[in-house]
């Protein structure tokens, strides 16, 4: 198959229609309809379920777009060491990560990255975690991190980050010279939270309710650069995973307290690629600085799924 033929019809699985694609690959409708209609004949399926509001991959189809996928990939990572060998620290990584993980993690070792690569250029892209592993599994990310997610199939678990979860308390109140709290303890006062779109607001809210409670947080956002910015000047009790090493730790003029609550103490982080891809040199060294960097409290398991 040739590789033209197999990025048009990437292009129509994308786009959900021969027209979208055309306008997208600047190409004619009619060289694209040839391509697929020739992949047709080849491998004696259809690969496409024509419907009215567009074209969706048929079983055949969505087998071969993961093929396809991994053969552009494959032809990329080619290129890309062909380049580096003339010029070792060349190359583009592409992150995808909830925003927690962003801001705490992945802003600061691209930078430091950089400064011994700075040939290697970035993108990180911030959504939510099942975002996060559909552009892993799409190809369209290199390296992923997902937070209390379970993948989906054809993607990669590089390293499982075990995540407890921690109330980061002002230190003039209580609680914040206790050695660990519950989440029925952060009730007496004022809690900024996640909104209920979030993966951590999940796990708060299963925490309260197996105590048949309910939290009613005087600020909710989807932002949690926002979060941490209104907690900072309100001087209320918020929530972290991202306290690396076990145990209460100062951090500015808020306290990281770890919360008992077992809900609250089996969370973790997976860093993600796509199963079965080799990775562009750039990419698999920016993975290994990330994994060697880890505390080895912090290390899970790492799995596949298969």
């Amino acid at each position: 198959m040739q590789s033209t033929a197999l990025r048009y019809f990437l292009e129509v699985v994308k786009s959900g229609s021969i027209a979208d694609a055309s306008y997208r690959l600047n190409v004619a409708s009619s060289a694209i309809s040839r391509q697929i209609a020739k992949l047709e004949r080849e491998l004696g399926v259809e690969l496409f379920e024509r419907r009215p509001r567009g074209m969706v991959p048929s079983a055949a189809g969505e087998v071969l777009s993961a093929h396809a996928r991994r053969t552009m990939l494959d032809a990329e990572r080619a290129t890309a060491e062909i380049k580096a060998l003339q010029v070792p620290d060349r190359g583009f990584v592409r992150l995808a990560s909830y925003e927690g993980y962003a801001v705490d993690i992945l802003s600061e070792a691209i930078a430091v990255f950089r400064k011994r690569y700075p040939g290697v250029t970035f993108h990180l892209w911030v959504g939510n975690s099942v975002e996060v592993a559909q552009l892993i599994q799409d190809g369209e990310a290199d390296i992923g991190t997902t937070f209390n997610l379970a993948p989906p199939r054809g993607v990669k678990i590089e390293q499982v980050v075990r995540r407890p979860m921690h109330a980061l308390i002002p230190k003039h109140l209580p609680l914040a010279e206790l050695e660990a709290v519950t989440m029925a303890q952060t009730l007496e006062y004022p809690v900024a939270l996640p909104d209920k779109g979030r993966t951590q607001r999940h796990l708060i809210d299963a925490a309260f309710a197996m105590q048949g409670l309910v939290v009613e947080p005087v600020m909710s956002t989807n932002c949690i650069s926002a979060l941490r910015r209104f907690a900072d000047t309100a001087d209320c009790i918020h929530f972290t995973s991202a306290v690396r090493t076990p145990g209460r730790m100062e951090m500015g003029e808020f306290v990281a307290v770890p919360v008992e609550d077992e809900v609250m103490t089996d969370s973790v982080l997976h860093i993600l690629t796509m199963e079965d891809r080799t990775l562009p040199v750039a990419v698999r060294a920016f993975l290994d600085m990330l994994l060697e960097d880890l505390h080895p409290s912090e290390r899970g398991e790492a799995a596949k799924l298969s």
